[in-house]
């Protein structure tokens, strides 16, 4: 498939989402299960370390393993996902009062925030113990939120130096075309602007005295 120039400098939000399922999650498990057999693949439990033990699956023992296999155990209605203690209506609500406090400050939030909530009120949305449609509301406010702030931070770019702290793993995708499309065009000024150009402040005081 060929991609506009445009998206070359980004992942798609599909991609972004994909390598977000590499993170671990706590599941709580239905069965007792040493393996899971895949197309292809063989999946060990055995290989999967929780406290620098090696551990199968048990029956309602919790366990952390890769988002991907949690998901498809869900499907399977073999496990039930422990959402992350972020992913609540209570502490999401925190962080936005402090998007509303601080303007120049991003709220702390963990680098995969928007995929894997966004994962999780799609495929496992019966495993949330708050209302789906309010958690929804609240991220989308939430993240409209924090692209004001990106969008007014563009405007303090300068060539050398971009403050990006606190920006998830999507923010940053979402962004960075226009960061470097800024940047370069900051960076073209800066070396067309010749020495010779500009003129010594001490001379313009010493001008205005006489």
């Amino acid at each position: 498939m060929v991609l506009p120039k445009s998206m070359h400098q980004r992942l798609l939000p599909s991609e972004v989402q994909f390598l977000s399922e590499n993170e671990l999650i706590t599941i709580l498990p239905r069965y007792s299960m040493k393996r899971l057999d895949l197309i292809g693949v063989r999946y060990n439990f055995s290989d999967v370390r929780t406290d620098s033990k090696v551990a199968p699956l048990k029956a309602m023992r919790r366990m952390e393993v890769p988002l991907w296999v949690a998901l498809i155990l869900k499907a399977q209605d073999k496990c039930n996902i422990i959402p992350p203690g972020w992913l609540s209506y209570s502490y999401l609500k925190e962080k936005y009062e402090e998007e509303k406090r601080f303007t120049d400050l991003f709220s702390d939030l963990p680098w995969n925030w928007l995929e894997i909530s966004n994962i999780i009120l799609a495929k496992a949305s019966d495993d949330l113990t708050d209302s789906h449609s309010q958690l929804r509301s609240l991220i989308q406010d939430l993240r409209e939120m924090r692209q004001l702030k990106a969008r007014r931070g563009l405007r303090e770019l300068n060539e050398s130096n971009i403050q990006l702290h606190g920006l998830s793993l999507m923010e940053i995708n979402e962004i960075r075309p226009f960061v470097l499309g800024i940047m370069g065009k900051l960076l073209q000024l800066h070396h067309s602007v010749r020495p010779e150009d500009v003129a010594p402040e001490d001379d313009d005081n010493e001008s205005d005295l006489e």
